[in-house]
């Protein structure tokens, strides 16, 4: 007599992968595929979502050379007929810019009043201004792969109408994301952890008696270093600075704030910081004014510090002069890992 079919339970345990090989496999994927995977079952779903799986795939997504960066594109298309508002739009490319792709934007968020502050881990901080105020009165976590919007709690400055600045980073020792708000004047810090869903008050402490009286609002700082750098003007006590414009640090891991001189000399109308080559830069953009009422050839001047966080060791690279040109530089953005995404507009 013929053996019988062995029992379904048997047959399904031949064909089975153990847990941890499931997640290895499925850490390779990318993330549509992944979104789709976690209907299979609840176990998928809760390891696709757990943070220990969210950090082994971007590790890999980000060492793998066959992966580039991905830039966000914000356009706004004006019509010459009043009646037709202005239409903005959320497009998305690789570096090739081979081939553009919309993203849909959740409704409650306005692109036209809004700016990128900046993006960590494919993780994007956007900023929205009220209608009738020149302040940022509403901050949102995006993230575009999976199509997940936070908005985050207001913090004790909200619905105060002045100027502030607005960073965005991650702590990659304890694999969190901050906010960060500099509210002007005097300028007082406030921080937000994604993991409390929490604003603390942090102070700045640089050396004794010398306070940051002002902060620039635009651009935004720049990440680097696993610090967040603005342009900031500082004073002691009543005492003015000769040149008081310097570069403001907050490492975003002990959450200490440091001070940078910036290079003598050379700083023009336009200005902004960028990595190149690995380092930090700063460019300076415009003309020196002049007595005889005449426009003066723009110049632009290229620093680089050789050695972070050492004020001796700027370094200037370029200068450039140019005829008959007026000269506005939009910025630069430098994206540290793969897959990561850059808002241009």
């Amino acid at each position: 007599m013929e053996p019988g079919p062995k029992p379904l339970i048997l047959r399904q345990w031949k064909n089975h992968l153990p847990h941890d090989v499931v997640l290895n496999i499925l850490a390779r994927l990318q993330v549509k595929s992944l979104l789709r995977f976690r209907c299979v079952c609840k176990l998928w779903d809760s390891s696709i979502t757990s943070s220990n799986f969210i950090s082994t795939h971007f590790n890999i997504i980000n060492n793998n050379d066959d992966n580039g960066h991905a830039y966000l594109i914000r356009t706004c298309i004006q019509y010459n007929s009043p009646k037709i508002p202005i239409t903005c739009k959320v497009l998305c490319s690789d570096r090739t810019f081979d081939s553009l792709f919309e993203y849909s934007v959740p409704s409650v968020f306005d692109l036209i009043m809004s700016d990128m502050v900046g993006s960590c881990n494919g993780l994007v901080c956007l900023a929205q201004r009220g209608k009738l105020s020149t302040a940022f009165d509403a901050i949102y976590l995006w993230n575009p792969s999976i199509r997940k919007f936070k908005r985050l709690p207001d913090s004790c400055s909200n619905g105060k109408d002045f100027w502030f600045s607005t960073g965005f980073g991650y702590q990659s020792n304890t694999n969190d994301y901050k906010v960060v708000k500099l509210l002007d004047t005097p300028v007082v810090a406030e921080v937000y952890t994604l993991s409390s869903d929490l604003w603390r008050k942090v102070g700045i402490s640089l050396r004794p008696k010398v306070v940051v009286s002002h902060i620039e609002p635009f651009p935004f700082p720049l990440v680097f270093s696993g610090a967040l750098h603005w342009f900031a003007y500082h004073s002691e006590g009543e005492r003015e600075f000769v040149d008081p414009m310097m570069i403001l640090s907050f490492d975003v891991d002990n959450e200490k704030f440091g001070e940078m001189a910036l290079p003598a000399g050379d700083k023009l109308f336009e200005h902004n910081l960028f990595v190149f080559k690995g380092n930090m830069a700063f460019i300076s953009c415009g003309y020196v004014e002049n007595d005889d009422g005449l426009q003066p050839d723009s110049q632009c001047f290229i620093w680089v510090m050789r050695d972070y966080g050492v004020d001796e060791s700027w370094n200037k690279l370029f200068s450039i002069w140019f005829e008959n040109a007026f000269i506005i530089f939009l910025g630069s953005e430098y994206l540290s890992g793969k897959k990561n995404f850059l808002w241009l507009h």
